[in-house]
């Protein structure tokens, strides 16, 4: 989990600061979770490199240079976590943005979770 708060705080300075690339060490689980963030196209691209013990993360920003997300808040620490089940999945839904869940299946999407009614821990919050 230090790792995956260590990502979301060089995420967060990255955006802020305009960056094109950040270099982060590989943890699987980290990993997974930069693959789903390209699926959800928050960044443009991920490359194993140095014999890949490094990840190599494009961010991706719009035509006008502004990143693709504007605030990412993470929802679990290592010293507290947020369990959520499918039914509070459904009342926190309404919301603009994508919450990213570790659940039992791996790592997800709120929308996935709903769609196979499951439910997790709350890992962020991305807008």
């Amino acid at each position: 989990m230090n790792l995956f708060c260590d990502l979301i705080t060089i995420l967060k300075n990255a955006i802020k600061s305009n960056k094109k690339f950040i270099f982060l060490p590989k943890s699987l689980f980290c990993l997974q979770f930069l693959k789903l963030m390209f699926s959800e196209g928050f960044i443009s691209n991920i490359q194993e490199i140095d014999s890949g013990r490094f990840l190599k993360v494009q961010l991706k920003y719009d035509l006008n240079g502004n990143p693709t997300f504007k605030k990412i808040k993470p929802l679990s620490t290592p010293g507290k976590t947020l369990s959520l089940s499918y039914k509070q999945l459904t009342k926190l839904n309404e919301g603009v943005g994508v919450l990213f869940i570790s659940t039992s299946e791996g790592l997800a999407t709120n929308h996935v979770c709903l769609k196979r009614k499951i439910g997790g821990t709350a890992l962020c919050y991305i807008v």
